[in-house]
């Protein structure tokens, strides 16, 4: 999900979800590009998902807070019904 210049995803690189913030820059010269960095990952423990932000970026962008806060609505909301249905089993 997209929200302006930031981006909740699946990172296969780095095996779990993220917050990312894109940006354009002209390199050497060329054609302007499109460029991200990671604002934060959320991490899966026992109980529940974690935001975990790198220093301060996430306070950088008030979209980075939107797009933050559904994205562990999001994905608190899928832990619960795992959690259910593990119980069912």
């Amino acid at each position: 999900m997209r929200f302006r210049n930031i981006e909740f995803r699946w990172s296969t690189c780095n095996k779990k979800y993220e917050l990312i913030r894109w940006y354009k820059a002209e390199v050497d010269g060329c054609e302007e590009r499109e460029y991200c960095y990671v604002v934060a990952f959320f991490d899966k423990d026992k109980e529940c998902y974690n935001m975990r932000t790198v220093g301060d970026r996430f306070f950088e962008d008030k979209d980075a807070w939107v797009v933050g806060k559904y994205g562990l609505e999001f994905l608190n909301a899928i832990f619960e019904i795992e959690k259910v249905e593990e119980e069912l089993k």
